[in-house]
């Protein structure tokens, strides 16, 4: 039965839009799903993440050519650990998503990577599931930057019954020890300014042999290497990805 209000007039029940997360992969365009391109094109608007010390979104330059003429909105993420700082900027981007989907708009929003992957998205997600049905919600995969580097210099990540180990770098390096010795293969993240000491303890415990190092994969600025040697003192940890396979006896 319709819905009338208090002037007698019949109340038409606004559409909810969809909300998609969307994973772009590391950085090539090429990269791209035919689910992720197809779902960009379709959309009405279009949020991508930007650094507040940073000019450019690199998830929109991925998809420049794709989201002309869209409606494009520079959602701006403090560089900060602080939670309630990073809380308010994620409610407050939520709830900008939340405003385009309830007047029956479709939104995207682009994160490099997978979006279950070590993402700002995983955050956004968090406050927009109190926000919007559970239908409306949706989430599309993308290539990681270990999966990338691994296809990009034909290194294999596992055979058989291997075990695989993904985890971002301590900042107690020792912490690594009982991780390398434990998996098959372990891959390494947010290395950044520690790259010196990991290539140090994998010298240590006879691991710098069967690595694999990648920065800025599917980017302009790639860059892949087995030689862990030629590193130390570079300063490349940055935007980097650390692969280590232990040989079987």
């Amino acid at each position: 039965m319709p819905r009338i209000d208090k002037n007698g007039h019949e109340q038409l029940k606004m559409k909810t839009g969809n909300f998609y997360g969307i994973g772009l992969g590391p950085g090539d365009p090429e990269l791209l799903t035919l689910m992720a391109l197809n779902t960009i094109q379709k959309a009405d608007c279009i949020f991508v993440p930007k650094s507040d010390t940073k000019e450019d979104s690199l998830a929109l330059d991925i998809v420049k050519d794709y989201v002309k003429g869209k409606k494009v909105v520079e959602q701006v993420y403090p560089m900060t650990k602080d939670k309630q700082t990073l809380n308010t900027a994620w409610r407050k981007a939520a709830e900008e998503i939340h405003a385009e989907v309830t007047a029956g708009h479709d939104a995207v929003y682009l994160t490099l990577g997978d979006p279950m992957t070590f993402s700002t998205y995983i955050y956004l997600l968090r406050y927009l599931t109190t926000m919007l049905p559970p239908h409306a919600i949706h989430t599309i995969p993308g290539i990681t930057s270990y999966n990338a580097a691994a296809c990009a210099a034909s290194y294999p990540l596992l055979t058989g019954d291997e075990r695989l180990a993904v985890i971002p770098v301590p900042k107690d390096i020792t912490e690594l020890r009982p991780i390398l010795a434990s998996f098959d293969t372990i891959v390494m993240m947010k290395v950044a300014k520690k790259l010196d000491e990991v290539i140090q303890l994998l010298e240590d415990m006879n691991l710098s042999d069967n690595a694999l190092f990648a920065s800025y994969i599917g980017q302009k600025d790639a860059y892949l290497t087995c030689d862990l040697m030629s590193l130390k003192g570079s300063g490349k940890g940055y935007m980097s990805v650390l692969i280590v396979r232990r040989l079987k006896q």
